[in-house]
């Protein structure tokens, strides 16, 4: 499938499960998820002197089952390599521990990762390129993320 040689590893130091999308070419984030849980509703009482309305911003994010886009999931504190070769642009999503098939944060849309660069996604949500000759965990700046 995939070109075995490539050097793109990617490290998990979040603590949580996470789902990476990657693509050669940047990706749109209707083709990964779509939205569920929206609530909307409203009371009125029974003399109709009182009106109430309720809006639900718990909106999650749930994968969609049929995209075409590669993805891999991460488990916590785990690392793997990415088939292929050449330039990526990744999407990572945090996964409900409860529910593989929904997301419950985002942590980026389309990051550009370089051919043959490896990158850390840090315990504050943040990515990291990986620092050259060193081990998966540590960032440019020297930094170890291993928990």
């Amino acid at each position: 499938m995939g070109n075995e040689n490539s050097n793109t590893h990617v490290a998990n130091a979040t603590g949580k499960p996470l789902r990476i999308y990657y693509h050669v070419e940047m990706m749109t984030l209707n083709e990964l998820v779509v939205e569920a849980g929206a609530e909307i509703g409203g009371s009125i009482s029974e003399t109709g002197a009182s009106v109430s309305s309720k809006v639900s911003s718990n909106v999650k994010s749930v994968f969609k089952p049929d995209s075409r886009v590669r993805y891999i999931r991460l488990p916590a504190n785990d690392y793997c390599k990415f088939s292929g070769e050449g330039e990526l642009f990744v999407c990572v999503f945090v996964e409900d521990n409860h529910n593989e098939k929904s997301c419950v944060d985002t942590i980026s849309i389309n990051f550009h990762v370089p051919s043959d660069r490896s990158f850390i996604v840090t315990a504050n949500h943040n990515i990291k390129f990986q620092k050259y000759g060193a081990g998966l965990w540590i960032d440019d700046l020297g930094y170890d993320h291993r928990n």
